[in-house]
């Protein structure tokens, strides 16, 4: 997501007459089982990159915490910033950015979870997974939080004060399509992944589309989102915003995008964020539930 943020300044920069210096920042868990050694040798040659084509310039950095991208933002440190939706509603009403894009993951900005288990085993409920085993791709997975949360609120639905108190074990897979061949050969029960993984785990073995079925969904969720500080010019916004809707169309862009399993980034609308909002204010109602039980 850094580098990016970082190709899309030179874009923008090179159509400036003047010097186009922007601030970048992008949260470290907007990467997909991406070393941070690698995103860093990324950012250093792409720079290198956008220095020969520009006039302007950029610098980057890695957050690991939104209380350090809010006091940049608000000491005007930080320009841009590329968020998980989790942080940018956790920021939102402290912070002063403004959403402009979101991530598209192959065909869609939306993304769909699905609670997979094999057919034969007969389970059609949420309640009838008790003492059963789940499979979650690791917290270093795309789509990490979302799996987390939607699971966490299915279980407190069934009474359960969060998901290692209602199931019998927790296995952590290194990444979604690992979590669904666990189900697949038995070595979990359910799992949790996006519905894009278990399109393409399907695709390269149809027998686990003829075998697995889906218990629960929630779908409509949002996967990524790129802000910008408030207070920019609007001409400043304009162009940023143009450079991102292009982004895709270089190749530098779109080897990027491979890298983080992006295929481009769409304008923002709010009803984008409506469900993945919905998402994590039923988990904040359910906890509070819990604590008055």
């Amino acid at each position: 997501m850094a580098s990016l943020l970082s190709l899309l300044c030179g874009y923008a920069q090179a159509e400036d007459p003047g010097r186009f210096h922007l601030k970048i920042g992008f949260s470290s868990k907007a990467f997909v089982n991406v070393p941070r050694d690698d995103i860093k040798i990324a950012v250093q040659v792409l720079s290198q990159k956008v220095a020969k084509k520009t006039i302007g310039s950029a610098e980057s950095r890695v957050y690991d915490t939104t209380a350090e991208i809010e006091k940049d933002l608000k000491i005007k440190k930080l320009d841009i910033v590329a968020l998980t939706p989790e942080e940018f509603i956790q920021l939102k009403a402290h912070a002063p950015l403004e959403p402009v894009m979101v991530t598209v993951a192959w065909k869609s900005h939306e993304v769909e979870l699905l609670l997979l288990g094999r057919k034969e085993s007969g389970f059609k409920r949420v309640a009838e997974l008790k003492n059963r085993s789940i499979a979650l791709p690791s917290e270093s997975s795309q789509y990490s939080s979302m799996y987390r949360t939607w699971v966490e609120n299915l279980v407190m639905k069934e009474g359960a004060a969060s998901p290692d108190r209602f199931f019998s074990a927790l296995q952590e897979t290194r990444n979604a399509s690992q979590a669904v061949m666990s189900v697949f050969f038995r070595k979990a029960d359910v799992c949790v992944v996006s519905s894009h993984t278990f399109e393409v785990t399907s695709e390269l073995n149809p027998q686990i589309a003829r075998e697995l079925k889906v218990i629960a969904s929630i779908s409509r969720l949002s996967g990524g989102v790129i802000t910008i500080r408030r207070d920019l010019s609007e001409e400043r916004k304009q162009r940023i915003i143009q450079a991102l809707q292009t982004l895709h169309e270089d190749q530098d862009g779109k080897q990027m995008f491979v890298l983080f399993q992006l295929s481009r980034l769409a304008p923002y609308r709010p009803e984008y964020l409506k469900e993945t909002e919905a998402l994590y204010e039923e988990q904040r109602s359910l906890r509070a539930r819990m604590v008055r039980r």
